[in-house]
């Protein structure tokens, strides 16, 4: 397998702890463990406390296994195969299932790992991309057109990064019945599920509504705990849970006991930690809908769920803007060539503590780009349509 350049990652691991501001971590504010501990259970915290730092069971502490299938509404942690992080689990279960053979179809724009990976194994890939113009609505139909006889797998992301986009739940069923009892899977990359800026646009774990369908989720985003580094895939499908296992023995092997411990105080108080991300992630969403909507030069369809969003220069070109900001104001943000755009997007982060100060500072260098780079942008036709209700 030959992998490209991992673009986001090298634009975070040359700017991410060095900039002023990172407006772009898709990441919910890390929890401190003193948070953790006041609304965790006491027993969670004795235990954690006298651990001994020997190996795991490989498959995941059952207990952690449990609380994670109960968290896509299945009964059962046998459903449940954890790992040293959601990218791990992706990366394993792309490697599990598909061959040079396969055809996948991907939606898209969307996070690197989860269609350059298909690429690089060797599999034929089709992108189904959403778009702007329609609001960045899921059409199922341009989905069922792409899907072939040695189609392997469907690659979905919702809520979607980096767009905020979040079907409707008829929407979102049809596409689950593209899968439901063909050859076909579905990759439901649901690590922002949690976080919806109308609660009532949850949607249900794809997992618990078809045995062919594949969830990953884990602690890094809605939680507040990337550091942790564990994630997890739920399937009924047990074959392909046998066969993550296998693949895992020649990966991590095992994950940490420490952060299994902490995933699993995470996922006892996860009413508490959904709570607080959702609350930090509307008060940034509005703080950006003040500035996009009364500003001349930018545009957006409003996110409905996750902690990312869109916007777009209506006369400037986005990697260009986005090296100025970062060099001359320490404000980072992702341009749209991270998903295979290039053009005039920009990734919002929402999760972070310090997105109102990084707001200010974009607030305040925005004129100076424009009399920097000589544009005269109009507000511009806006976007017909909105995801919010």
């Amino acid at each position: 397998m030959q992998l490209p350049p991992f673009l986001i990652e090298h634009m975070f691991a040359q700017h991410e702890f060095t900039c002023r501001v990172n407006l772009s971590g898709s990441d919910v504010e890390g929890l401190s463990l003193d948070e953790l501990w006041e609304v965790a259970p006491a027993d969670t915290h004795r235990w954690y406390e006298s651990l001994t730092l020997g190996y795991t069971e490989s498959p995941g502490h059952p207990l952690l296994r449990e609380l994670a299938a109960q968290s896509c509404g299945l009964p059962s942690g046998s459903t449940v195969q954890v790992f040293a992080g959601a990218t791990e689990a992706v990366f394993v279960l792309l490697n599990t299932i598909l061959s040079p053979t396969d055809h996948v179809v991907v939606i898209g724009p969307t996070y690197q790992l989860l269609i350059d990976v298909p690429r690089a194994i060797g599999a034929e890939v089709t992108e189904i991309r959403l778009r702007r113009e329609d609001s960045w609505r899921l059409a199922v139909d341009e989905v069922r057109r792409a899907l072939r006889p040695k189609t392997r797998l469907i690659v979905a992301n919702f809520p979607h990064n980096p767009t905020g986009a979040l079907p409707e739940a008829p929407a979102f069923e049809e596409l689950l019945s593209l899968v439901d009892g063909t050859e076909t899977l579905l990759l439901s990359d649901e690590i922002y599920r949690g976080i919806e800026l109308h609660p009532h646009r949850r949607l249900p774990s794809a997992a618990a509504m078809t045995a062919n369908a594949i969830s990953v989720t884990g602690v890094s985003r809605a939680m507040g705990m990337a550091g942790v580094r564990i994630g997890w895939t739920v399937t009924q499908n047990a074959a392909v849970t046998a066969r993550l296992l296998d693949y895992r023995y020649w990966t991590t092997l095992a994950t940490s006991a420490p952060s299994e411990v902490l995933a699993i105080a995470g996922l006892q108080a996860a009413p508490a930690l959904l709570d607080r991300a959702n609350n930090v992630v509307r008060a940034n969403a509005a703080a950006l809908a003040a500035y996009v909507e009364s500003t001349p030069g930018w545009d957006w369809v409003p996110p409905v769920g996750g902690t990312c969003a869109y916007p777009w220069l209506t006369a400037a070109e986005a990697r260009t803007f986005s090296e100025w900001l970062v060099n001359r104001h320490g404000v980072l943000l992702a341009p749209d060539v991270m998903f295979e755009h290039s053009g005039q997007h920009l990734r919002f982060g929402m999760g972070r503590a310090l997105f109102p100060q990084g707001m200010a500072a974009l607030a305040e260098a925005w004129p100076e780009w424009q009399r920097r780079s000589g544009a005269q942008p109009s507000a511009g036709p806006r976007t017909p349509g909105t995801q919010n209700d």
